[in-house]
């Protein structure tokens, strides 16, 4: 009895020194988007924060860990996004641009403007129509109606079918560059004092006062708070206790090799979305010729297929991105960007993969799941656009700051998927 009762006295004494010494007060883990964002808010209010996540690999079909959505050199920005919570997310997001730009040293915006093209009889991945948005939102645009041709003096490039509407969304629309702003958020955070640990956290172990992490190489790390930001992969290691409702879904793009003369003849094409009429290709992004690290210039062009899957362990998502089917559309892909963009003169057209994080509200979720434990995932295509918010509306969530938009709150809590 009084063997036990002292076994009972030492691990209360050890779990108290331990608490009273943890590492961190925050430990974001996930340096993403979202996560980068949300270390960086946090490290403004406190220096003792941390970032766990590992650096992007450096070969994806032999990788045997995580991958990233923002593996790569373009996204799409606009304020009129598929509803009015998105598009003030957005908005809030796109004015922090400059300024991050400014204190990291980092160039990743670039406001090329933004097209929108659809037709109100073919169904889209829109939660509020783009036009009711236009129309009731103070956002600048120009609107042409089904039929009226004159936008084609000032995209000449382009080519759509009469029956589809178009809006351009000027400056500050177009696009970033998700690694450079990664890395600009990342600078922040490290000027702020925030240490980023790449490694790949495997469990996360909650106890009354502080909550243990232990790495996949078997170091550990403590923290009074944790915010997970891992997106497609939250259920795959031991970060809660039980799932929570979030879908993973594969998404397939491809690059359009362009040489560059015509990347410069191309310069000042807008981004653009793009509801098609088209058997296999759905719910179209395209963003204008930019050079990547191969020192060539590709357009990227993303869509939903019939071929997208949802995978649901650590193993299914790993395979996607090792030998995932994303060439099954590769022709249809080549032949809706010929169509779109007649008079360009492509050299090559080649396959990639990604991966999209789904909500059962369509938004992102921003919730504490625990005493101790957070999470902001969910991005349903939209991440990057919304993520320097998105950070920050996790970050104040974390700090007990009160909620700073007038929207409700309970829109991002982990409410059960369909």
């Amino acid at each position: 009895m009084r063997h036990s009762a002292e076994n009972a006295i030492l691990a209360f004494l050890e779990q108290t020194v331990e608490s009273m010494t943890t590492d961190f007060e925050f430990i974001v883990i996930g340096n993403g988007l979202f996560g980068s964002a949300a270390a960086r808010y946090l490290g403004k209010q406190c220096q003792a924060v941390a970032i766990i996540g590992p650096a992007e690999p450096e070969n994806e079909r032999t990788h045997d860990g995580v991958f990233a959505s923002h593996y790569d050199e373009r996204r799409l920005v606009r304020v009129l996004g598929h509803s009015r919570v998105r598009s003030k997310l957005g908005q809030m997001s796109m004015g922090n641009y400059r300024a991050l730009e400014k204190q990291s040293g980092i160039t990743f915006y670039e406001p090329v403007g933004y097209l929108i093209v659809n037709s109100e009889t073919i169904e889209d991945n829109n939660l509020e129509s783009p036009l009711e948005m236009a129309r009731d939102l103070d956002v600048p645009h120009t609107l042409y109606k089904e039929g009226d041709r004159s936008w084609q003096k000032q995209h000449p490039h382009f080519s759509f079918p009469t029956t589809h509407w178009i809006i351009h969304e000027p400056a500050p629309a177009g696009m970033i560059n998700p690694r450079a702003m990664l890395s600009a958020q990342n600078a922040i955070a490290e000027q702020q004092g925030s240490i980023i640990i790449p490694e790949l956290v495997a469990r996360v172990e909650e106890k009354s006062d502080f909550v243990k992490i232990e790495t996949q190489s078997g170091k550990h790390y403590t923290a009074r708070k944790v915010l997970v930001t891992v997106g497609a992969f939250t259920n795959c290691f031991e970060f809660f206790p039980k799932k929570l409702p979030l879908q993973a879904e594969t998404e397939t793009f491809i690059l359009a090799q362009v040489s560059t003369g015509e990347a410069n003849r191309l310069k000042g094409l807008p981004a653009l979305a793009y509801t098609i009429n088209d058997p296999v290709i759905r719910d179209i992004y395209m963003a204008p010729p930019v050079r990547y690290a191969d020192g060539n210039f590709y357009i990227k062009m993303g869509a939903n297929t019939p071929s997208d899957v949802q995978p649901n362990s650590l193993a299914e998502i790993q395979d996607w991105f090792h030998k995932g089917e994303s060439d099954s559309h590769l022709a249809d892909f080549e032949r809706v960007l010929r169509k779109i963009l007649p008079d360009v003169d492509f050299l090559s057209f080649e396959s990639k993969r990604c991966i999209i994080t789904r909500t059962a509200t369509k938004y992102p979720i921003i919730d504490q799941i625990t005493a101790r434990s957070f999470v902001t995932s969910g991005g349903n295509g939209s991440g990057a656009v919304t993520a320097d918010s998105i950070g920050r509306l996790a970050a104040s969530l974390l700090m007990k700051e009160p909620w700073i938009l007038q929207i409700p709150r309970n829109l991002f809590h982990a409410t059960e998927y369909d």
